[in-house]
């Protein structure tokens, strides 16, 4: 093990070395007096990047016996890793364990981040320090320093919130009891990532039932500014497990730094898209309704627009529906299985590609000489107008308890117009050609 003097120079270096193989050989030192150790939870509120829009917890450990002030992070990871993407999508992505200097942190969040940082003294025995602090220690060890990283289960908050209720044998888990909130995973993952169009709409499309159950609080202590609401509002415990009522487990709060959390954006992906994709189409119709010569302008720039709606919705469709599809086969997140938005997008969409190429770039009709002739888009077109009736009635018949409400009040009109749009082009390129 480490000497103290050592340790402190590893700290140091942290705020010099990008590289987390230095953070790696930092193992804590035993404090050899627990009466003058303090554990606080440290608080990071919402940043403007997108991993950071749900906030931060870190504890805060000062061991005054070894005149030492340090913070234990679990939210370490390598955004560097050329497979960081298919490994967080298949559900084998490690995070790990760091350490780095209070002030020094504080500082990076402030100025750096610019994000808002509350401090929460925890009122712990001397043996319930002791625990937890041996566990940080053990987590420390480099065959422990690395963990499965799961958004909702297994994360910056829960490894705290976990290895805290180890210490107080239960008795975190135990106050707060089994009843249910009335807020879900799903809502969560909106309320905050919905400010990035993309992601914010295509989360809400690919995960399934599995994050629209009401949670409990120890559930929803998974996100870091519930961590610290419930457990200010905790009593404490004794080294048995007993509650001791009227003294709060938080003894001492503070707000380190005072920012304003970060502003969200105007439109959300389903906005974004209603604004892209709807307005082309209704141009699309409106040009149906008034252009009847064929090579007129006006007969041509409808096959244009409605190509480019065409290279828009296979891009997106598609990629939902290969998600859909891909999960089942190389991810282990269950959130992403058995998924009702898949009678709705298929993997199949993105050959939407090849009529949205032709009538944007080229300006023509249907008038296909390949593989996917005219019948085959007229039979796609179809059968995705019947599933989306049936995705309609499953959806409000109780069949699924998957919320697809945004998907419905947005997605639906649209996937409707557009294969309603395909088969009167179509039509018209038949007539044409015959």
């Amino acid at each position: 093990m480490w000497s103290v003097s050592a340790s402190r120079w590893v700290l140091w270096l942290f705020l010099l070395l990008p590289s987390t193989r230095v953070l790696a050989d930092f193992i804590p030192p035993v404090p050899t007096d627990y009466d003058k150790t303090k554990v606080s939870l440290i608080t990071i509120g919402r940043g403007d990047q997108l991993h950071a829009r749900m906030g931060h917890s870190i504890l805060r450990i000062q061991d005054f016996s070894n005149n030492m002030d340090y913070l234990a992070n679990w939210g370490m990871f390598n955004f560097q890793d050329p497979f960081f993407i298919p490994k967080f999508f298949r559900g084998v992505l490690m995070y790990r364990m760091a350490f780095s200097p209070y002030q020094q942190t504080i500082a990076y969040y402030r100025d750096k981040e610019q994000r808002s940082v509350a401090e929460d003294e925890l009122a712990l025995t001397r043996n319930q320090k002791q625990a937890l602090i041996q566990r940080i220690i053990w987590n420390a060890q480099p065959e422990n320093l690395y963990y499965p990283y799961h958004y909702f289960r297994n994360n910056c908050a829960t490894r705290p919130r976990d290895d805290l209720d180890l210490a107080l044998k239960s008795g975190l888990r135990r106050q707060l009891g089994d009843a249910r909130q009335p807020v879900t995973y799903r809502q969560y993952v909106w309320r905050n990532l919905a400010s990035n169009w993309f992601v914010g709409w295509g989360l809400d499309v690919i995960f399934n039932s599995d994050t629209d159950f009401m949670l409990t609080k120890w559930e929803e202590m998974f996100y870091p500014l519930k961590l610290r609401e419930y457990l200010r509002s905790l009593d404490q415990v004794d080294d048995d497990g007993r509650l001791i009522f009227g003294r709060p487990l938080v003894s001492n709060s503070q707000v380190l730094v005072d920012l304003p959390e970060p502003k969200e954006a105007e439109l959300d992906g389903y906005l974004l898209n209603c604004l892209l994709t709807g307005v082309l189409l209704l141009l699309v119709f409106a040009l149906i309704g008034i252009s009847k010569v064929p090579r007129s302008q006006l007969f041509t720039l409808r096959y244009r627009l409605f190509g480019v709606v065409s290279l828009w919705w296979g891009l997106t469709v598609g990629f939902f529906g290969l998600t859909h599809f891909s999960s089942w086969a190389f991810s282990s997140h269950t959130d992403l299985y058995h998924n009702i938005n898949s009678m709705l997008f298929w993997p199949v969409d993105i050959l939407l590609l090849i009529p949205g190429i032709q009538l944007a770039w080229r300006g023509e009709d249907f008038d296909f000489k390949g593989l996917l002739k005219i019948g085959f888009w007229q039979i796609f077109a179809r059968i995705h107008i019947v599933f989306i009736f049936l995705y309609v009635i499953f959806a409000y018949s109780g069949v699924s308890s998957q919320d697809v409400r945004r998907v419905v009040i947005y997605m639906v009109p649209l996937s409707l117009l557009y294969y309603l749009g395909m088969i009167i082009l179509l039509r018209d390129s038949r007539g044409k050609n015959k």
